[in-house]
């Protein structure tokens, strides 16, 4: 198996085994704790269950946003830069083919990301945990990188962003080129989206803590 498919699947094995203990744990908390609920991360500052036109404005901000457009520029200027895939070739040409898959990917994963989480009454939002401690809040970001909250504020598989990786996963692999073409690659491709998962509920859990840092340390240099 190759370097990258090895550092993938870790990731993802790893997200799945501490979501899993953390579940378990779970299961057995007092009734009362199951009914807190946590700030979300999003505009809306409460638990209540979001509608369909909500669950709908949320994935349309993440696909034709300005950030999502900025951050597909610089996935694909990374590519290009890389020379990935090298059949591409370079110039402007070559880095709008792989903006455009950059950006159908990211297509394919919130479409079906919403259409699967609205299905089965999920409630797309991040939960920041409710816990101290750098090993724990980053065991409760996999968590939920595996679990969501539902609708009716319980918790369960995200077949969602399961059903979303595996269906981005073979979507790309589908417009790559030839010699990509291939189930392993294609399942690669999707453990990678999990992993993508994980990484942003991380950033998202703890880019607070940097910016208050980063606040802390800029407001004593200017007192000084």
């Amino acid at each position: 198996m190759p370097p990258r498919a090895v550092l993938v699947a870790t990731i993802a094995i790893a997200s799945v085994t501490i979501s899993f203990t953390r579940a378990g744990a779970q299961a057995i908390a007092p009734a009362d704790s199951q009914a807190t609920c946590s700030l979300s991360v999003v505009k809306s500052a409460s638990c209540a269950p979001m509608t369909l036109q909500e669950k709908a404005a949320f994935y349309t901000d993440r696909t034709v946003s300005a950030r999502t457009f900025l951050g597909t520029g610089f996935a694909a200027g990374v590519a290009q830069w890389k020379k990935t895939p090298s059949e591409w070739g370079s110039g402007l040409s070559g880095y709008e083919r792989r903006y455009a898959a950059a950006f159908g990917g990211g297509f394919v994963r919130h479409t079906t990301e919403f259409g699967v989480g609205a299905l089965l009454h999920e409630d797309p939002r991040f939960e920041p945990s409710t816990h101290d401690g750098f090993a724990a809040r980053g065991a409760d970001a996999l968590h939920n990188t595996v679990f969501v909250r539902t609708d009716d504020g319980g918790h369960r598989l995200a077949w969602s962003r399961v059903v979303a990786s595996i269906a981005t996963g073979f979507a790309v692999n589908s417009w790559e080129p030839r010699r990509l073409h291939g189930t392993h690659h294609a399942l690669v491709l999707s453990l990678a989206g999990m992993a993508s998962y994980a990484t942003g509920n991380l950033t998202r859990e703890f880019t607070p803590d940097v910016k208050r840092y980063l606040f802390r340390k800029l407001h004593i240099h200017n007192r000084m």
